[in-house]
């Protein structure tokens, strides 16, 4: 797939519109450095969209103070209750009116060239419907994401996690999903798919969940590395704790309870699922037991009151 990165965005006639919608949850201690990397994109954002999820830390008043100091114009959208990462970036999306939609966590940091370059693979590939972008860990060149993969039973993975980047990721490509830390999504998906499913509560797989009910519709998913951004990862729960498992593998098996077929749970997904609780520690193990218990009552609920 051959790409001429921000040249290809400067010369598009008519650059399709685009909104960034930044999720709050207890965000005071990130939200600033946040938008000041929004302040300094070369190509700035026709709508920028803040949803505060009901925080307790502030971060909505050092928000509305970045924004002013940084001279940011932004719609900030308070909510009375946490809805989760589904919930408060359905209201974020639903407020905006851009062709395409780009969904940040408040943790993350733009490279000026971000935004310019994502919308470039929208503008050249009228199938692409979700795009994701190459991820570093804060003050390094240690790569976080450069696209991802589904596993059998659901465990995900993302391309080049910890690897130092030698450019082995420099090239575009299709993938199963990309992390919805960053990442971009046409307008006509989201109103198509009604955007984010709301069962994935407070947060987890529901950007796996929304870019495979787009692949099955026939939009492609693409990893583009020219747009680069930096994240701290999983400030709120921190990766590897344990209420972090127990939510992931909650959030697996609802996907997994979603999306597969019988044949699929008892082929691909028993062996995937037996190799991984014979490599895994303790923790993890009792994440994953206490998963399949929360899942078979979320699908029995799901049932009755009428969902597929």
């Amino acid at each position: 797939m051959n790409a001429s990165p921000l040249a290809l965005r400067d010369s598009i006639t008519r650059p399709p519109t685009v909104a960034l919608v930044i999720l709050l949850y207890q965000s005071a201690n990130y939200i600033e450095p946040c938008l000041a990397s929004v302040a300094q994109l070369e190509l700035a954002p026709d709508e920028l969209i803040i949803v505060d999820n009901a925080s307790t830390d502030g971060s909505l008043e050092c928000t509305r103070n970045a924004a002013t100091r940084l001279g940011l114009s932004a719609k900030l959208l308070p909510l009375e209750r946490n809805l989760g990462c589904c919930g408060g970036n359905n209201v974020g999306w639903r407020a905006s009116s851009s062709d395409i939609v780009v969904f940040l966590n408040p943790d993350t940091e733009l490279t000026p060239t971000f935004l310019g370059e994502l919308l470039v693979p929208f503008h050249q590939y009228t199938d692409v419907g979700i795009v994701g972008c190459k991820i570093y860990y804060p003050g390094s060149r240690r790569l976080q994401h450069a696209g991802a993969r589904v596993f059998a039973n659901g465990r995900t993975e993302h391309f080049g996690a910890g690897e130092e980047d030698h450019g082995q990721y420099d090239e575009p490509r299709e993938c199963d999903y990309v992390t919805g830390a960053g990442f971009g999504v046409r307008r006509e998906v989201l109103e198509t798919l009604g955007g984010f499913d709301e069962d994935f509560f407070p947060a987890y797989f529901e950007e796996v969940d929304l870019c495979t009910r787009a692949r099955n519709l026939g939009w492609r998913v693409l990893y583009w590395p020219y747009a680069v951004m930096y994240h701290h990862e999983s400030v709120s729960l921190g990766v590897e704790s344990e209420r972090f498992l127990r939510l992931y593998h909650r959030m697996r098996m609802r996907y997994c309870a979603k999306h597969l077929t019988l044949s699929q749970w008892l082929t691909g997904f028993v062996r995937e699922e037996w190799q991984m609780l014979r490599r895994v520690s303790s923790i993890h193990r009792r994440a994953i037991i206490a998963a399949w218990r929360d899942t078979l009552r979320w699908r029995l609920r799901h049932t009755f009151r009428g969902g597929g």
